[in-house]
C-alpha cells in the first residue's frame, strides 16, 4: 500500500513539471564539456588534441617561443602545454597568463615519476617506483602519488603522465629498469592502483604508461622501435594485466607506446601508436577503456626514424589516440590534421569524440570553474617538511640489501681506512656525491675518489693504485635508465677497473644508485645493497644505513638472474657506527670580535706595528691576534714594498717559507698517521728505498726526520742545473741520527717526498682534500693561481728581478714549488684557523680532520731528545714574545712570518711580514727584536702578562 502511495506521488511531480515546460526545456542537461565543443570550430577541436612542450622559465615579450605559443593560443588554442622543467615563481606568473589568453583552459601536464624535484627544484624529491614496491608497503605509492599531486596542483600542473605500469622483466631493458614497479604483474597492478587513488583524490589526473607494454625488450624507443614478444597468451597475462587492473580502477588516460609485436599484430611494423590493432581493438574495445589514449612523444627515434610528421600524425588520429604529444610545430599539425578531415581521410566524428574526451578531463578537476594557480598554494604545499619527510621515510625503507658476505654490514668500527669512490656512468662529472658527503659528515676518516666515463686508463689506474687492500670501500655507483643512452650498466672501461678493484679489496661495499640488475656484471662482488637511484633522498637514506643508523628491510621486486629472487632481501638491524663521543663535541670556531668582548686594549699595539714598519723592520705586514677563539686584532699595516704603492691588506697572501714544515709537511704526516697509513717510527727506506746510502741512514726514522735529530745537514744546493730528487736522498750524514738536532730543511723535503710516496698524491693534493678542504682554508695553497695584487713579493735577486708569486726558496722553486720544507702560501686568518683547530684537539666546528691523541703526540709531548714533532718551542731570547705559558708551540719561516699557538692562555697570535725585502742581509736585527715587542704587546694588550721564566727580553729591549 505504501510503495503505490510513492509511485502515485513521482507520477503525479512529473506530469505537474511536464506541463510547465516550454518546448526544449525539459531536454538532456548537457555538460559543460558538451556545450564548449558544440561552439569550436574544426580547427579548434583539433588543437584540444595538441600538447605544446615547454620549459617554464622567464621569457621576455619578445622571446620567439612565447610568441609562437601566444600566436597558438589565441586562433585555434591548445589542449595542453607540457612541462619538462622551470621553477615556481615562472609558473606562477606565465601560467597564469597562459590561461587568461585561452579561450579554452588549457590542462598543463609533465612525467613525474620520482617526485616534483624532477621538474621543479623546490618539490619534493621521492624515490622511484620499483623502490617503492622494494618496501613492501603498497600505501607507500599512494602517500607518494599524493605528495605529487599536491604540489604539482600547486604549481598549475594537473595531469600527471605517470605511473609507469610496464612489467619489468627483462634485466637488459635499458629505459624502464627502476621507473617501473617491478617483474610481478599482480604487484603492478596492485601499486599501480593506489599510486592512480594518491594521484585522483588530490585532484590530479592519472595516466598509466606504456601500452601494451615496454619491460620486455632490449631497445630504447627514444632512439628505435621496441620489439615485444608476440606470444598472446603471455601478454595478456603479463603485460596487459596490470593495465587492464588499473583501467578497472578509473585511470584517467593511457600512454600508448613506441613498439610492436610484429608476430601477432596485422600490419607488423607499426608500433602500437599508430596501430588500430593495438590502441582501438586491443586498448579501446577488448579492455573497455573509455578515457583518453595519449600518444608518446612523436619526436622519438621509434616513429621520427620510420615515419614522415604528417604519416604518423594521421594514423596515431586513425589508431584512437586521442591527445597527440607533438611537442612543437602545433599550428603545422592542425592543418595537416584539418586537411585530412576535408579530405575524407580522418573521420570528423573521430575529431569530435578525441575533443570532448579532452574537455571532459579538463571538467572533472573543475579548470571550468577555476583555471588559475593560487600563489598561497604554491608557497604553502610546494616542498613542505612533512613531504620530505614521508619521502625520507620510503626511501630509507626501499633499501635492500642483496648480498652481506662475511657479515661486513653493519660496519660497526672501521679499522682500517675508509675508501668512498663514486663511479659515474657518463662523461665529466667529478662532482663529490650526496653519499659520499654524507658518509664525510659521521667525523670517519674518509678518503673519496671520483671517475666517470671519460677518464683514461691511466688515471683509472692511478685511483686503484691509492685504495689500500686492506681497506674498506664504498662504492657508489650511478648507472641508470635514460633517454638515448641505450646503455643500463658501466662503460666498460669502468666494468674493468671495478672487477679489478674487486679482486683487490676484500672488505668492498657497492650501493647501486640505479640499476639494481648491475650486479650480474660482478657476480664476485661480497656485499651489494640496492638504493635503486641516485637521487639525493635515496643518497642520503643509503649513507644512514651503511652507517648504521637505520635498518636495512627492502625485498626485491625483481629477480636478478643468478643473484637473487624476487622477494630476496637480508635484514640488517641498526647498529650505528661506533664513533669517540669527543667527535661529536663541536670544536670552538673562529669569530671576528669587538676588542672589548675579551677585554683588548689595542692602542699600544697598533702604534708599536706602526713603528716596527718605520723603522724598516719589514715593509709591512699583517698580525692577527686572537684569544679564546675571538679575533680581537686583524690588521694590515704599511706597504707590499718601500715604493708605498700598494698597502697591505688583512686577506693579502704571504710566502710562509719554514711554517710550510708544520702547517703542511707536519700536518700531512699526521693525517697518514691518522690513517693508519704510516707510523712515526718507520724508517725512512721503507718508503725511499734510494735513501740508505749507508748503515746509519738505513736506520733514520720519520720521527728523526721531524725533531731534526735525523743527522742529515741544515742545508745543500739542490737548485743547481742537473739537480734532481736523487741528489737529496742520497745526502750523506754530518752525524749519527737521533744524537744531536741540526735543524735540517733536507730532512723535511724527503718527508714532502714520503707523503706523495704513500698517498698517491702531491702535499697540495693530499692536503686540500683531507685538511685545508674540510677546514675551509680556501686561501692556502702551494703555487697559488691569485691575482698578484693579493699576494705580497719577498726578495729581490741578484738579477734585479722581484720574486712575486712564486716561492722565494730556490730549493723549492727548483723542484716545482709543491716542497715539504718550503713553499706554501697562506693568509693570517686561514693559519688562525688551522691554529684553532689543534687548540681543540683536531676539530674545528663539526670537522674533525686530525684525531685529538694525534694533536697531543705532535704538540705536547715532549721526546726524549727534548723536541715536539715538527714543531718549535719558545725559549731564551725568543724573538716572538716572553708570555708564552710552558705549552706553547709554533713555528717560524725565513721570509718573515710566524705563528704562536698557546693552549694553556687560549691565544694565537699570527704575524706574516716579508722582512727579506728588498734583501735578506735587512731582516737581522730589527726583525727579531721588533717580532719580539709585537707577540708580546698582542698579550699586553688582554692582560696576559706573566713572563715565562724561560724567556728574556732581547737586548734592545731591556
Amino acid at each position: 500500500m505504501k510503495k503505490t502511495f510513492y509511485s502515485f506521488i513521482y507520477i503525479t511531480i512529473l506530469l505537474i513539471l511536464s506541463g510547465c515546460a516550454g518546448p526544449g526545456q525539459f531536454a538532456f542537461q548537457q555538460s559543460w564539456a558538451e556545450r564548449t565543443l558544440q561552439k569550436l570550430t574544426l580547427r579548434e577541436k583539433i588543437g584540444q588534441m595538441m600538447l605544446y612542450g615547454m620549459h617554464m622559465k622567464f621569457m621576455n615579450n619578445e622571446n620567439p617561443v612565447w610568441q609562437e605559443l601566444k600566436t597558438i593560443i589565441e586562433t585555434d588554442g591548445v589542449g595542453g602545454i607540457h612541462l619538462w622543467s622551470g621553477d615556481a615563481g615562472t609558473s606562477l606568473t606565465m601560467l597564469n597568463e597562459l590561461q587568461r589568453m585561452s579561450k579554452i583552459p588549457i590542462l598543463v601536464d609533465a612525467d613525474i615519476e620520482h617526485g616534483m624535484n624532477q621538474r621543479y627544484e623546490a618539490g619534493t624529491d621521492l624515490p622511484p617506483l620499483m623502490a617503492i614496491a622494494a618496501t613492501g608497503d603498497s600505501s607507500l605509492a599512494y602517500e607518494a602519488a599524493r605528495i605529487k599531486a599536491i604540489e604539482g596542483r600547486a604549481v598549475g600542473i594537473h595531469w600527471n603522465f605517470s605511473p609507469v605500469t610496464d612489467v619489468n622483466n627483462n634485466p637488459a631493458n635499458p629505459i624502464i629498469n627502476v621507473r617501473s614497479f617491478g617483474e610481478d604483474p599482480d604487484l603492478v597492478g596492485k601499486y599501480a592502483v593506489e599510486y592512480i587513488r594518491g594521484l585522483q583524490d588530490h585532484g590530479m589526473l592519472a595516466t598509466v604508461k606504456h601500452f601494451p607494454g615496454h619491460g620486455d625488450t632490449e631497445t630504447d624507443s627514444h632512439t628505435s622501435l621496441a620489439r615485444i614478444p608476440s606470444d598472446s597468451t603471455r601478454l595478456w597475462d603479463v603485460e596487459i594485466k596490470p593495465f587492464k587492473i588499473a583501467i578497472d580502477a578509473g585511470v584517467d588516460a593511457v600512454m600508448v607506446a613506441h613498439v610492436h609485436a610484429p608476430d601477432l599484430q596485422p600490419n607488423a611494423d607499426l608500433p602500437a601508436t599508430l596501430s588500430k590493432f593495438w590502441t582501438t581493438n586491443v586498448l579501446k574495445n577488448g579492455l573497455g577503456f573509455k578515457g583518453v589514449v595519449v600518444t608518446d612523444a612523436m619526436g622519438m627515434g621509434g616513429i621520427a626514424r620510420n615515419y614522415s610528421k604528417d604519416f604518423g600524425l594521421i594514423y596515431a588520429i586513425n589508431a584512437g589516440c586521442d591527445f597527440i604529444i607533438q611537442a612543437h610545430r602545433v599550428t603545422d599539425a592542425i592543418d595537416v590534421v584539418e586537411r585530412a578531415v576535408k579530405e575524407g581521410v580522418i573521420a570528423e566524428k573521430r575529431i569530435n569524440e578525441s575533443a570532448l574526451k579532452m574537455l571532459k578531463m579538463k571538467e572533472k578537476i573543475g579548470l571550468h570553474e577555476n583555471r588559475f594557480i593560487s600563489m598561497e598554494h604554491t608557497y604553502t604545499f610546494l616542498g613542505k617538511n612533512e613531504f620530505k619527510k614521508s619521502a625520507a621515510d620510503i626511501a630509507s625503507r626501499a633499501l635492500t640489501l642483496v648480498k652481506n658476505n662475511g657479515g661486513v654490514l653493519p660496519l660497526n668500527k672501521i679499522d682500517g681506512e675508509l675508501i668512498v669512490l663514486d663511479i659515474y656512468d657518463h662523461p665529466n662529472d667529478h662532482r663529490e656525491s650526496t653519499m659520499t658527503k654524507s658518509l664525510k659528515s659521521s667525523e670517519q676518516p674518509i678518503r673519496s675518489f671520483q671517475i666517470d666515463e671519460s677518464d683514461s686508463s691511466d688515471f683509472l689506474n692511478s685511483v686503484l693504485n691509492q685504495i689500500p687492500a686492506n681497506g674498506t670501500v664504498i662504492v657508489n655507483a650511478f648507472a641508470s635508465p635514460q633517454a638515448h643512452k641505450d646503455r643500463i650498466g658501466l662503460p666498460a672501461a669502468e666494468n674493468r677497473f671495478l672487477k679489478d678493484m674487486i679482486k683487490k679489496v676484500e672488505r668492498l661495499i657497492l650501493v647501486s644508485f640505479g640499476n639494481p640488475y648491475l650486479i650480474q656484471d660482478f657476480p664476485d662482488l661480497p656485499v651489494y645493497v640496492c638504493a635503486y637511484k641516485g637521487n639525493k633522498v635515496m643518497q642520503t637514506a643509503a649513507a644512514e644505513a651503511i652507517l648504521g643508523n637505520v635498518p636495512i628491510n627492502g625485498k626485491l621486486p625483481i629477480t636478478i638472474p643468478d643473484i637473487a629472487d624476487f622477494g630476496d632481501g637480508i635484514d640488517l638491524q641498526r647498529s650505528p657506527l661506533r664513533v669517540e663521543a669527543s667527535n661529536y663535541k663541536p670544536g670552538k670556531m673562529l669569530q671576528w670580535s669587538m676588542p672589548y668582548e675579551v677585554e683588548a686594549q689595542l692602542l699600544e699595539l697598533r702604534k708599536i706595528l706602526e713603528d716596527a714598519v718605520a723603522d724598516s723592520a719589514f715593509p709591512g705586514g699583517v698580525l692577527l691576534a686572537e684569544k679564546s677563539g675571538k679575533i680581537f686584532f686583524h690588521e694590515g699595516v704599511g706597504f707590499h714594498t718601500y715604493a708605498k704603492k700598494r698597502p697591505v691588506l688583512p686577506a693579502d697572501l704571504y710566502d710562509l717559507a719554514s711554517l710550510t714544515k708544520v702547517v703542511a709537511t707536519t700536518a700531512a704526516i699526521m693525517k697518514l698517521f691518522d690513517q693508519k697509513k704510516i707510523t712515526i717510527d718507520d724508517r725512512v727506506v721503507k718508503y725511499i728505498p734510494e735513501f740508505g746510502t749507508s748503515a746509519a741512514k738505513k736506520t733514520v726514522s720519520i720521527q728523526q726526520l721531524l725533531t731534526h735529530h735525523s743527522g742529515l745537514p741544515a742545508d745543500k744546493r739542490y737548485d743547481l742545473e742537473g739537480s734532481s730528487w736523487e741528489d737529496v736522498f742520497k745526502t750523506d750524514l754530518i752525524a749519527e741520527p737521533g744524537i744531536e738536532r741540526e735543524y735540517s730543511d733536507i730532512g723535511f723535503l724527503i718527508l714532502g717526498e714520503i707523503v706523495k710516496k704513500v698517498s698517491g698524491q702531491n702535499l697540495n693534493e693530499y692536503l686540500k682534500e683531507f685538511v685545508y678542504g674540510p677546514l675551509g682554508m680556501e686561501s692556502t695553497v702551494f703555487n697559488p693561481m691569485n691575482p698578484l695584487r693579493r699576494i705580497v713579493p719577498t726578495e729581490i735577486d741578484l738579477d734585479g728581478n722581484l720574486i712575486h708569486g712564486v716561492v722565494h726558496d730556490e730549493k723549492a722553486r727548483y723542484f716545482g714549488g709543491n716542497t715539504g720544507h718550503a713553499g706554501l702560501f697562506s693568509t693570517a686568518r686561514d693559519l688562525a684557523l688551522f691554529g684553532q683547530t689543534l687548540i681543540n684537539g683536531g676539530i674545528y666546528g663539526w670537522k674533525r680532520v686530525f684525531r685529538e691523541e694525534t694533536v697531543k703526540l705532535f704538540t705536547q709531548t715532549v721526546q726524549e731528545n727534548g723536541e715536539l714533532f715538527g714543531w718549535d718551542q719558545p725559549g731564551g731570547f725568543n724573538p716572538f714574545g716572553i708570555y708564552h705559558s710552558e705549552n706553547t708551540f709554533g713555528h717560524t719561516g725565513f721570509t718573515g712570518t710566524s705563528m704562536w699557538i698557546d693552549p694553556e692562555n687560549d691565544i694565537i697570535v699570527v704575524l706574516l711580514t716579508n722582512a727579506v725585502h728588498p734583501s735578506r742581509i735587512m731582516k737581522a736585527p730589527n726583525y727579531y727584536d721588533w717580532g719580539q715587542l709585537i707577540h708580546s704587546a698582542a698579550y699586553e694588550a688582554v692582560d696576559v702578562i706573566e713572563q715565562n721564566p724561560n724567556l728574556e727580553w732581547r737586548e734592545r729591549w731591556k
